[in-house]
């Protein structure tokens, strides 16, 4: 029984299809997806089927949690500066996806809104949530630094029961330690020791250049799988 972490896929549904076929969920894994699901790349909506047939096919097992551009997606109202941001960072692609199969985007909001959640605590060791932690545990938290927040990653501040995150591309999944320091690199394909604290990134940039990266959790190990996009 595995627990499968997928970073952020920004609309890129080859990488996700990709990647599925590559981690395999069974019939008792878990599935996380840490959201940020669509903009900036060629195929939210086709992203958007995907999620939709894993939520089917695996029921309580799917875990999609909000992320930044679902937060901009759900929210009722968005300022000058959310809408500008929100354009910045690829709106406009998850628009035309939509529209080339004759939907708009606004489909989507009953069902995200149905299925995220801030956060997830699960029994493999970890929890995960899209942007970062200030303090464990995660209800404690705000949702702007569940869903926003930069800074308590590339500080390097968080030290609590080891989080999976997304949200901060880098150029490849990185452990910070939470001692203000240390940043260790991770490989993939390769079965490592599960740390116990600290934050694992596993955001590398799908949709801006980099891959989709998911994260296996099996007996206190993990391994990282990459998929192009």
């Amino acid at each position: 029984m595995k627990t499968i972490v997928i970073g952020d896929v920004h609309g890129c549904s080859t990488a996700l299809n990709t990647m599925l076929t590559k981690v395999k969920p069974e019939n008792e894994d878990t599935l996380v997806m840490l959201g940020d699901l669509f903009d900036r790349g060629p195929d939210s909506f086709g992203v958007f089927k995907i999620v939709q047939h894993l939520a089917r096919k695996m029921g309580e097992r799917f875990i999609l949690l909000r992320g930044n551009h679902e937060d901009y997606l759900l929210q009722p109202k968005l300022s000058l500066m959310q809408r500008i941001m929100w354009e910045r960072v690829g709106r406009s692609a998850t628009v035309q996806s939509f529209k080339a199969h004759g939907e708009k985007m606004e489909a989507a909001i009953p069902w995200i809104k149905d299925h995220c959640r801030l956060y997830w605590r699960g029994g493999a060791g970890i929890q995960c949530v899209h942007a970062g932690l200030r303090t464990d545990p995660p209800e404690v938290n705000d949702t702007q630094t569940l869903v926003h927040d930069h800074q308590v990653v590339m500080r390097n501040e968080y030290d609590g029961p080891l989080t999976i995150v997304g949200h901060i591309a880098l150029d490849m999944p990185v452990w910070f330690a939470g001692d203000g320091e240390t940043e260790v690199n991770l490989p993939y394909s390769e079965w490592k020791p599960l740390p116990d604290r600290g934050i694992i990134c596993i955001d590398t940039g799908c949709g801006k250049g980099g891959c989709l990266t998911a994260m296996i959790v099996e007996d206190g190990q993990f391994k990282l799988e990459g998929a192009a996009p």
